[in-house]
């Protein structure tokens, strides 16, 4: 059972953020700024779970609103530090977001990356149920949010989520209005019943079962390099993959994914574990068994990814925007020739300026 704490409690995580801090700041040399990074622990709402958060600020600014700081949340298998923070050339979002006035944070779910990993990851997969369900997800968002609230001042944030975390980042800004200035939901999922890598006939269906998750699955998975460009190069319409990519990036982000789990060279070859709970929700979501409703989204909502995404097919997207019925600002936006994996991709400076131009908005 969960141990809930309540708001009498929550003085004192907020202290134990500000005693419990692991940081380091670190000047970046940038075209128009420094930038400093800064990686801490903060607690989670759940007793003994910690969890990674970094902040990213161009240093010398001391201008936090509630329209300039925005939370990154990441996807299903990679945590938030590779996605959104890749050191490889120019390819960090949240370093292009900061020379543009923002402050930025990013950070990873239980058993993801930084944050505390449960035994169940360090047994045999198939010995534990798929580890890390959305409601617990969820209830990590809701301690960064938290947390960011209260060393900025500020009521409310932006955010930004991939993939998963476009699935989280509209499940809480459905529950949670209050704390949500805007939200981009890049690459989310949501409600197209015939998604062929998910959904029915997926290998993420019970055969015998065709209702039920395959729980044979167990707690996580091991994700390679090859697996991860292997699905990456299935969505590029081309023989010759570089036309959209540059041919190193695929083994960098790689690299610095797997980087972020201490095990992963413990394996040959070297692979990332991923918990398995996101799995098993996004089945449920893509056989007509949806988390959460968009019409409980009150913020400005942009909609966003690839056209040759396999993840978030545009039936996806439409389905939000119909839903998106009482969200006051509501933009879907296609970019052309593009993936799951726009921003590591050519296409990737049309696609930030397409966020940007929302966030200004």
């Amino acid at each position: 059972m969960l141990n809930r704490r309540g708001h009498a409690a929550l003085g004192w995580l907020f202290a134990t953020i500000a005693v419990g801090l692991i940081s380091f700041t670190t000047p970046i040399s940038a075209q128009d700024a420094t930038i400093t990074k800064t990686d801490m622990q903060i607690d989670a709402l759940d007793f003994g779970i910690r969890l990674f958060l970094r902040e990213k600020i161009a240093e010398g600014n001391t201008r936090f609103t509630d329209d300039n700081i925005i939370l990154f949340l990441h996807g299903a298998t990679s945590p938030s530090t590779c996605d959104f923070d890749l050191s490889y050339k120019d390819y960090s979002w949240a370093d292009w977001l900061v020379k543009r006035g923002y402050v930025i944070y990013m950070g990873d779910y239980r058993n993801y990356g930084g944050s505390t990993r449960e035994p169940a990851m360090d047994e045999p997969a198939a010995k534990n149920p798929p580890m890390t369900r959305s409601y617990l997800a969820l209830r990590d968002v809701e301690a960064m949010v938290n947390a960011i609230k209260a060393k900025r001042g500020v009521k409310r944030v932006t955010l930004i989520g991939w993939s998963w975390g476009a699935m989280m980042a509209g499940y809480y800004a459905s529950l949670h209005q209050e704390n949500v200035s805007k939200l981009v939901l890049y690459a989310p999922l949501y409600n197209f019943n015939d998604h062929t890598n998910l959904g029915p006939g997926s290998a993420l269906q019970n055969k015998r079962k065709p209702h039920e998750f395959n729980f044979s699955m167990g707690a996580y998975r091991l994700a390679s390099e090859a697996a991860n460009t292997g699905r990456w190069n299935g969505e590029i319409p081309l023989e010759n993959k570089d036309e959209y990519r540059d041919p190193a990036l695929p083994a960098a982000f790689w690299n610095a994914c797997l980087a972020t789990d201490p095990t992963s060279n413990s394996r040959s070859p070297p692979s990332l574990r991923a918990p398995n709970g996101v799995l098993e929700d996004s089945f449920y979501q893509a056989t007509g068994r949806p988390l959460w409703n968009a019409a409980n989204i009150y913020s400005p909502t942009l909609v966003i990814g690839g056209n040759y995404d396999t993840w978030s097919y545009l039936e996806d997207r439409e389905g939000l925007m119909r839903d998106l019925v009482h969200a006051p600002i509501k933009k879907n936006i296609v970019i052309s020739d593009a993936t799951h994996f726009v921003l590591f991709e050519k296409k990737r400076f049309e696609f930030f300026d397409q966020v940007l131009k929302f966030l200004r908005e």
